[in-house]
Formats: C-alpha cells, sequence, structure tokens
C-alpha cells in the first residue's frame, strides 16, 4: 500500500512516509521485544555437595539439598545466606527458623535433663551457645573429655518448653529452662560424637562401636579401600569403595568406630588384604580402634 501512495504524487508520497516514519518504531519494538524472548538463556545453579550423614543414622535431607543449610565442613552458601553454626543461628535465628541444619562444635555444657545440652562453636570469640534436643528417642552419653565435639543434624526452631515436652514426652523444669524459652534451639533427628584421634586413643572404651565424626588428615593408603589418620593413631576403612578420597586437605569421617576383628572385617568389606598386609595391620593397629567410615567431607578452610 505504501508503494502504491508513492506512485499517486509529491503529497502521497510525503503522506506515506510519514506514515512510515510512524510505523517503524512501533516495528523495531516488537521486534527487539521477541529477539529478547528468544534469545533469553535459561541458566540452572548447582550447588556442590558433601554429605556428613552422621554415623549410621539416617537423614530426611543432605546437605546441598532444599532444606538443608550446612554448617561447619560446608560449601559456602550463596548470596547473603549464613553458614549454620552456633554462633549464627543464635545471633540471627530469623535465617534459620524451620531449616534441617548439619551443625559440629563444642558441647559447652550438659542440661539439666539428659535430654538436652548446650552447644557452642569454638571457633567463634565470645559466641553464645544454643541448647539441642535430643528428639532420637535414644540415650545419647558424652563421655568426659576436654573439648568433646559432637555433629548434630536437626530442625532449628523457636524453644517453646510446653510444647517440647508434650511433643517429645519430656518433664522440663520451667525454672531451669525459662531462659531459653522462645530462643533458637535445634531438635536433634541425629547425633554423632566429634572426638579428635588423641581422645578416641587415650580412651578407646568411650567410643568404641559409637557413630563419630573425625576430623583429621588422610595419612598413609595402605591399601585401596584403607588408610591411616590424623597421625597414623586410626585406621579408616572406606565402606563404600565407590566413594573418593579427597586429598591433601583436612577432612571429616563419618562412620562407626570398632575393634580390630581381622577375619569380620575381611568377611564383611571384602578387603582382600594379603597375608603381608595383614600381618602389618595386625601388629601395628591391633590395640586400636577402626573408623568404618561411610562417608567424607573437605574441613571449611
Amino acid at each position: 500500500m505504501i508503494i502504491k501512495g508513492i506512485k499517486g504524487g509529491l503529497r502521497t508520497s510525503a503522506l506515506a512516509l510519514g506514515l512510515f516514519a510512524l510505523l517503524l518504531p512501533a516495528c523495531q519494538q516488537d521486534n527487539q521485544g521477541y529477539n529478547e524472548t528468544e534469545q533469553q538463556p535459561t541458566t540452572t545453579e548447582y550447588e556442590e555437595s558433601r554429605p556428613p550423614a552422621p554415623g549410621k543414622e539416617p537423614i530426611g535431607t543432605s546437605p546441598g539439598q532444599p532444606g538443608m543449610t550446612t554448617g561447619e565442613g560446608s560449601t559456602a552458601m550463596e548470596g547473603d545466606k549464613l553458614a549454620a553454626t552456633t554462633e549464627n543461628i543464635s545471633s540471627n535465628p530469623e535465617n534459620f527458623i524451620g531449616q534441617t541444619v548439619n551443625v559440629r562444635g563444642d558441647v559447652a555444657e550438659m542440661g539439666t535433663s539428659r535430654d538436652t545440652f548446650l552447644m557452642s562453636d569454638d571457633r567463634a570469640v565470645g559466641g553464645n551457645g544454643i541448647l539441642v534436643i535430643n528428639s532420637t528417642g535414644a540415650p545419647f552419653a558424652i563421655p568426659d573429655a576436654d573439648d568433646m565435639r559432637v555433629q548434630v543434624t536437626g530442625e532449628v526452631r523457636q524453644f517453646r518448653r510446653e510444647e517440647i515436652n508434650s511433643e517429645f514426652g519430656f518433664n522440663l523444669d520451667p525454672q531451669l529452662y525459662s531462659e531459653y524459652e522462645d530462643q533458637p534451639a535445634i531438635v536433634a533427628k541425629s547425633m554423632a560424637l566429634s572426638p579428635n584421634a588423641d581422645q578416641v586413643s587415650d580412651n578407646p572404651d568411650a567410643f568404641l562401636n559409637r557413630s563419630v565424626a573425625m576430623e583429621g588428615q588422610v595419612g598413609e593408603m595402605l591399601a585401596p579401600n584403607t588408610f591411616s589418620f590424623e597421625g597414623d593413631k586410626v585406621i579408616v576403612i572406606n565402606a563404600d569403595q565407590g566413594q573418593i578420597i579427597p586429598e591433601n586437605r583436612d577432612i571429616v569421617v563419618t562412620g562407626e568406630l570398632r575393634p580390630l576383628d581381622m577375619a569380620a572385617l575381611q568377611s564383611e568389606y571384602n578387603l582382600n588384604w594379603d597375608a603381608e598386609m595383614q600381618q602389618r595391620i595386625q601388629s601395628e593397629y591391633s590395640d586400636r580402634l577402626v573408623l568404618v567410615a561411610e562417608g567424607f567431607y573437605p574441613t571449611a578452610q
């Protein structure tokens, strides 16, 4: 139609050109919007997952999955989200209420009930402790040792004594727990001791057949699925040979501490140690516990 208008003379041509000038910006805007829609890239963000599953206890969510906030030994959270430490949870409860967290820290103080204890972050100067509530239904004995650490997995909630008593059948004293009312607390779904190698070697009976989360360094690789740990004080058997052991850095090993029963370990985990390796293990580690590992993850830098 515009071409025909141009043939009609100068006046028609001027009118056509004016109309064309009006239409051109609208067409350009439509095309621009179309191109932006068509060419908009789609991106997917992935969070690195390093599950620290304490011992054998199953947990509903692993670190890195929705609803799980990880603490010490985990990948830094994106954006302005805080890592789950006792200090951060105590100081910024609004960031964690309703979230499932995995936290390692010191046992700061035993509670007034066998169902609770106070946990703190020894790496935070002047940090606040946080109340941990044992909802597992099983006693959690904590050895009498200096600087004993634990690993706790559970939900951060506002502590309300009456609700906790009703939900878990506890009888927490109102006067003794009044200072914790409406404060953040962790309702633990699973717990594991987190001793160092010296604590285990000095008092092996306290940790025998217990689930632990031990921090240390990988030593000598004794076999494809066996290595010494933290100054040769503990031997670690990798129960899942598909797991890749982090190299050249501190790691946390989760699993169960067991006595060195050569025949049972060989049979249960298909170790295939030759006679020379069996003799060496027996002579060097006969008086030490064996950590049967169920998971590894690097500690925080």
